[in-house]
């Protein structure tokens, strides 16, 4: 008679009875590097200033931001994405020398180039010298620095800085009228600087007068 299965046996079905039937695991997709892409990398803008754009090319579900380095560019759109996208720009009207920012998109550098919307408005220098009546205690001749800029109010104006005389960081009233200048500044009297800009607008010669006292001036930027 017999008594059971075969030890044998017994352990090939024991055996069978614990392998793993489940198929082996697929393994995890890689993610996608992110690579990007802009549509500039430089811009020119006006003096007057103006509205600008720069797009942005990269894969779907990437993100990217962008900012400025500079008060006169402004971000109006786009400052952070996903995927493909647009930076939206305003730059203000440049009321001194020209200037330059940095825009950066997605970790890409963007430079900025704007020109000055008048010759006029900028650092200038020059010299006064004075003629007929004028006091003793003035210098024969004396030179100057200054900053022709429009103030907030959209008015001309110099800072002015003639240090010979007294006159340091003064702030004026310029009134310009096509190629005219004229301001009047306090020193030991009242004088008025009238002056002639040339063609280009980036120098003058003219005349000032005040408390019988008169000479010349002239300015270059």
């Amino acid at each position: 008679m017999s008594r059971g299965l075969p030890i044998a046996l017994v352990a090939v079905m024991l055996g069978a009875s614990c392998s793993d039937s489940r198929s082996p695991a697929s393994p995890s997709p890689q993610p996608t590097a992110c690579t990007y892409a802009v549509s500039t990398t430089s811009l020119s803008i006006a003096g007057t200033g103006a509205s600008a754009s720069v797009g942005v090319t990269t894969t779907a579900g990437c993100g990217w931001t962008a900012s400025s380095n500079a008060a006169f560019v402004t971000i109006t759109s786009g400052s952070a994405g996903t995927g493909n996208g647009t930076v939206g720009l305003s730059i203000a009207e440049n009321t001194g020398d020209a200037r330059t920012a940095t825009l950066t998109v997605a970790g890409q550098a963007v430079s900025i180039a704007q020109a000055a919307s008048d010759p006029l408005f900028g650092n200038w220098s020059g010299s006064i010298a004075k003629g007929a009546g004028c006091p003793a205690a003035l210098p024969a001749s004396a030179g100057w620095i200054g900053i022709i800029r429009r103030n907030s109010i959209g008015q001309a104006e110099l800072v002015i800085t003639a240090a010979t005389v007294g006159v340091v960081n003064q702030t004026l009233p310029l009134i310009v009228s096509g190629n005219t200048i004229q301001f009047a500044v306090q020193i030991d009297a009242v004088y008025t600087f009238v002056a002639t800009l040339a063609a280009d607008r980036r120098s003058f010669t003219g005349t000032f007068s005040g408390g019988g006292c008169s000479g010349t001036w002239n300015g270059t930027r």
